[in-house]
């Protein structure tokens, strides 16, 4: 068994290699653009603001978590943050 799950994490592994660095184009081509909406739209959800923490899970390429530090920033100009 942990043959196995060594031989899948291997795989997982290259695959996620050769992806990596289009994975926001191939979001784009798949979803027509819409993901990048639904992030928007997550983002809007969250209301983010700079005490609150964000953890990224999983989530491709992190552009969510870039998102997030991108409002929380609009949102501290003027501010000590």
């Amino acid at each position: 068994m942990q043959q196995y799950l060594q031989n899948k994490k291997g795989l997982v592994q290259n695959v996620f290699n050769q992806v990596y660095d289009q994975y926001d184009l191939m979001n784009d081509l798949m979803s027509l653009g819409v993901h990048r909406i639904w992030k928007k739209n997550l983002l809007n959800m969250m209301n983010p603001s700079t005490n609150q923490k964000l953890i990224d899970v999983a989530c491709g390429t992190g552009d969510i978590a870039k998102i997030y530090l991108k409002k929380c920033r609009k949102k501290c100009r003027g501010n000590l943050c």
